[in-house]
């Protein structure tokens, strides 16, 4: 199994639906039925939508002021 997602994809979603995506995922992890290859694939499509909205909960740097004249 590939890689799930890629990092243009999940910039690209809302926030909304990464909260969804993320929920989704973790409900696909409590399945005792997963191959080991595919529980790492799940993981790691986790840790890539988790690492977008840290991302996005983090505010913006401020933007250095302009001198004054």
């Amino acid at each position: 199994m590939s890689p799930i997602f890629n990092h243009h994809a999940l910039h690209g979603l809302p926030t909304n639906a990464l909260e969804h995506l993320r929920e989704t995922l973790r409900q696909a992890l409590g399945n005792a039925d997963l191959q080991e290859c595919e529980r790492a694939n799940l993981h790691a499509a986790l840790a890539s939508v988790e690492a977008v909205l840290r991302k996005r909960q983090v505010p913006p740097a401020p933007k250095p002021r302009a001198p004054s004249l």
